[in-house]
């Protein structure tokens, strides 16, 4: 028998650091943050989950679905 498709409720919030050149976004899943993404203008992004992994993107979707996919990996 299959699982059923459950909802997720996916959120990406600017951060109070966010400055001229530098933005700071964070991620949530239901409520409960499972990643911030860095990036200084002209830079990669810089993806760090919860466990204090950080990895390097070219884009920030790329950074969001690298959070949704570590999420799914570990979480669901």
């Amino acid at each position: 028998m299959a699982k059923g498709n459950k909802k997720i409720q996916v959120e990406v919030k600017e951060t109070p650091n966010n400055k001229e050149g530098f933005t700071e976004l964070e991620l949530y899943v239901n409520d409960e943050k499972i990643g911030k993404l860095q990036q200084v203008e002209g830079q990669s992004v810089i993806v760090t989950t919860n466990s204090g992994t950080e990895s390097k993107v070219r884009t920030v979707d790329e950074g969001v679905n690298k959070l949704i996919m570590e999420y799914n990996l570990h979480q669901i």
